[in-house]
């Protein structure tokens, strides 16, 4: 009876998948006792994979059992180290949620900030005599022209692309007409 309560607390410590294994090792213990006692002829008969001896086949079956056991055990090591493994990586996606966000946001503010700037350009350069605008706006980053250009009213842009010298007026014209998605596909 005691040695029952021992085996019961065992059995409750074990997982699901331990405890399968150990039910199904001991209903082999079981089927093959049971097989011996009822046809003993089979237990003596000699062929391959037999075992003569009860006692071998139950050292056979312990050794099966302990197996399975062994077995169980580095499932669950593995499952745990799987399990682990996820938490790591879900914290993981976690942190570069929050970093895309933060980017995201610096983003925004960049170009918030990006766009008041180019209108504070656009009201600089407006008031300035035209010949000095398009001086200015001759010596500047293109693309930045461009959107202070676009900014500007039209009637001031086209007396400042009207002083340009050369070609730089004409390209900036075009840019003008050019949406940025278009621009990005001819410059890939």
């Amino acid at each position: 009876m005691f040695k029952r309560k021992i085996i019961r607390r065992r059995e409750a410590s074990l997982n699901k998948q331990q405890l399968y294994i150990v039910m199904c090792s001991k209903f082999l213990l079981i089927a093959s006792l049971f097989l011996m006692l009822m046809h003993p002829g089979v237990a003596r008969s000699e062929g391959p994979g037999l075992i003569n001896d009860p006692l071998k086949l139950l050292e056979s079956l312990e050794g099966r059992r302990k197996a399975l056991n062994k077995r169980a055990e580095q499932l669950e090591i593995r499952e745990q180290d799987l399990q682990r493994l996820e938490d790591k990586l879900g914290k993981r996606i976690a942190s570069l949620e929050k970093l895309r966000e933060v980017i995201q946001r610096d983003l925004a503010k960049e170009k918030e900030i990006n766009t008041k700037n180019i209108a504070r350009l656009a009201k600089i350069y407006g008031s300035m005599k035209v010949k000095a605008a398009a001086l200015g706006l001759q010596s500047i980053d293109q693309d930045i022209a461009v959107k202070v250009l676009k900014v500007m009213s039209e009637k001031t842009a086209g007396k400042i692309l009207g002083k340009m010298k050369g070609g730089n007026a004409v390209v900036l014209a075009n840019e003008l007409g050019v949406s940025i998605g278009e621009r990005r596909n001819r410059n890939r």
